[in-house]
């Protein structure tokens, strides 16, 4: 591709080659583009010669009495400017256009098509004022300038300046009565304006004119207009005009858009799908009408079919890579994981740095529980990602979860140490440094992310676990509350405030008031049941205190402190056999050794209290079995 200085050395030797030719011309043949000018527009000066400034615009200076500005000099300065300021043009780099169109004004000042051509400049750069300013100059340099009225009352149209823009319309319709742009844009100022019949009239006189080429654009706008307003005869109506907009054209999509929208707002979605999918198949697939099908099945959850229609994308639409991912997560939904691998590999073959996909990709091999290659995607994703966090966390889990703890400790510590700004970061790598208990560093980590995010409420959470894993009662009692005046429904903080006073005896009043509070917002949670059932437990509520330990067991089954707790108020309550067969259970769940023990000198106790209980419930020997009453019962322990 050829370097600016290229292109610009390319249109300066082409232009001089121009100038040597056209010396041999008066000046006096030259097309004219002055005021008075009907019909003398310029021309790309990059393809010919014709774009010369008019002779009109050689002005005569005096420098030394009587010396005039060569008029040669001054229409190929015109010409030259107007040529770059095209080639700027088609570059896209308007600022530069602007500046050279210009220039052509200081050298054909008069031109009304150089005013539109800056007009459009400002137009590409959304500098409306100066659009505005340049279309103004255009129409007073030549009021018989169509274009620039045309242009002009666009402009007063998009500043919602709308009498200006009728006044530019009617007056290029008074100039030519046979103009099918004004009326069509008209129409569209007065529907703008809510004046619904009046800017249908506007365009069924255009249905209706014989030099209008495309009628069918007529009944779309009328279509649209009715579609805008209120009850059922416009909607009809509306109906009318897309459906007679189709019989005239039956390739123009906008007009099956429009009615599928028709069909939407009067809440017939069915006849809107049925439309849609008409078109399809008796006019081939439309990538807008796909786009428009595969949402409405995505929202229907008829994933099938949004697939087929996002296939018709997929070659087609030029956001593909867009349409590749939409594919995937339909895949991902449908549980069809090696065609969503399949299918994310295929985008990454395109856009390999995509973090999104990256992280996608990982989500799925976490799922289908390959560990390996889900960490190893995760850590494809950099710290500049807004993924990043996430990945940290999920990589980190995976590790800990294959029992690779130094490894997650490190991915842990790198990503707190690189993206000290997200809070997950803080929470992850002190939950690892809980895991190989360094209490100290774990709480020193969060007490730095509590100051940083205070209002991050887990990671205060967070924070009075690690104080109680260290034996500080009162300062987890103090995050505890700090937490729950945070958030009064956070559930966690509701039960672990309840379960530390009940622990330590304390306040078991207001102990029984959070866990019944956090047991209405999670009524089966086994660990909330737990916790409630350990309240009443130390308020000597033994027999409630067992209804609600049941059955926290039996939403946790496998954890060791539910059923140490249940078999204590079996204990309590004298059920013997089911606590012994609680505190067996509770010991078989038990990873930590010195807690097995506990519950093993508490299967002992037992042992020893019925040994005696029996004991106490032996029957004398002097008493013979004849002489018993019959109907007194032998002590036993409680029927379960």
């Amino acid at each position: 591709m050829p370097s600016k200085n290229e292109k610009e050395q390319k249109l300066k030797t082409f232009i001089l080659g121009a100038l040597i030719g056209a010396l041999g011309f008066a000046v006096s043949s030259c097309a004219t583009a002055g005021k008075d000018s009907e019909a003398s527009p310029y021309y790309e000066a990059s393809y010919n010669d014709h774009n010369r400034a008019p002779a009109s615009v050689a002005p005569r200076v005096a420098y030394s009495g009587s010396e005039n500005l060569d008029p040669l000099y001054m229409r190929t300065q015109a010409d030259y400017h107007f040529a770059m300021g095209e080639s700027y043009s088609l570059d896209g780099r308007h600022e530069k256009a602007v500046e050279s169109f210009k220039l052509v004004q200081i050298y054909d000042p008069e031109s009304a098509h150089v005013s539109l051509r800056l007009s459009a400049e400002y137009i590409k750069l959304g500098l409306v004022t100066e659009a505005l300013d340049q279309a103004e100059a255009a129409v007073k340099k030549d009021s018989k300038n169509v274009d620039g009225r045309i242009l002009l009352g666009g402009l007063y149209s998009s500043m919602k300046q709308y009498p200006k823009a009728v006044e530019q319309y009617q007056l290029v319709i008074k100039q030519q009565p046979n103009n099918t742009e004004a009326p069509m844009y008209l129409g569209a100022v007065y529907a703008e304006q809510k004046q619904f019949d009046k800017a249908v009239s506007y365009f069924e006189a255009l249905a209706k004119n014989e030099d209008y080429a495309t009628p069918y654009l007529a009944y779309y706008y009328i279509g649209r207009v009715r579609m805008d307003q209120d009850g059922l005869p416009a909607h009809k109506a509306s109906e009318v005009a897309f459906k007679k907009s189709l019989e005239l054209k039956p390739s123009y999509v906008e007009s099956v858009l429009g009615l599928g929208s028709l069909y939407t707002k009067m809440g017939q979605e069915e006849r809107a799908i049925a439309a849609y999918k008409s078109f399809q198949r008796e006019r081939g697939p439309n990538q807008r009408v796909a786009e428009i099908l595969s949402q409405i099945y995505m929202e229907k959850e008829q994933y099938d079919l949004a697939y087929e229609q996002l296939e018709i994308m997929e070659g087609t639409s030029e956001e593909a890579l867009n349409i590749k991912v939409k594919m995937a997560l339909i895949l991902i939904e449908q549980k069809k994981y090696p065609l969503a691998i399949e299918k994310l590999q295929d985008i990454l073959k395109q856009v390999p740095d995509s973090d999104k996909i990256q992280f996608y990709l990982a989500a799925i091999y976490e799922e289908t529980d390959q560990k390996e290659l889900a960490v190893e995607h995760f850590l494809k994703i950099p710290a500049s990602s807004q993924f990043f966090g996430e990945s940290i966390v999920h990589a980190t889990y995976l590790l800990k979860s294959s029992k690779k703890t130094q490894e997650a400790l490190q991915i842990a510590k790198m990503g707190y140490e690189q993206r000290k700004d997200i809070p997950q970061v803080y929470a992850v790598y002190a939950s690892i440094l809980d895991e190989v208990k360094d209490y100290k560093t774990a709480s020193e980590i969060l007490k730095i992310g509590v100051e940083k995010f205070p209002d991050q409420v887990q990671l205060r959470f967070f924070l009075g676990t690690i104080q109680d894993r260290v034996g500080n009662k009162d300062q987890v009692v103090k995050e505890m509350k700090q937490v729950i005046e945070m958030d009064p429904n956070h559930v966690q903080g509701l039960n672990y405030l309840a379960f530390t006073y009940a622990d330590s005896d304390k306040n078991l009043p207001e102990a029984e008031k959070l866990a019944r509070r956090a047991l209405e917002i999670e009524p089966h949670d086994g660990y909330i049941l737990d916790t409630l059932g350990w309240v009443l437990y130390k308020k000597g509520q033994y027999q409630e205190a067992i209804q609600i330990l049941e059955a926290a067991q039996k939403h946790q089954p496998a954890e060791s402190i539910i059923a140490e707790h249940l078999g204590d108020a079996y204990q309590k309550f004298q059920l013997v056999e089911k606590a012994r067969k609680m505190y067996q259970r509770a010991a078989e769940t038990e990873s930590d050794d010195k807690k097995v023990r506990e519950i093993r000198a508490k299967i002992s106790s037992l042992e020893k209290q019925d040994m005696k209980l029996q004991k106490q419930v032996r029957i004398p020997a002097s008493v013979s079995s004849e002489s018993a009453p019959s109907s007194a019962p032998m002590p036993t322990e409680p029927q379960e």
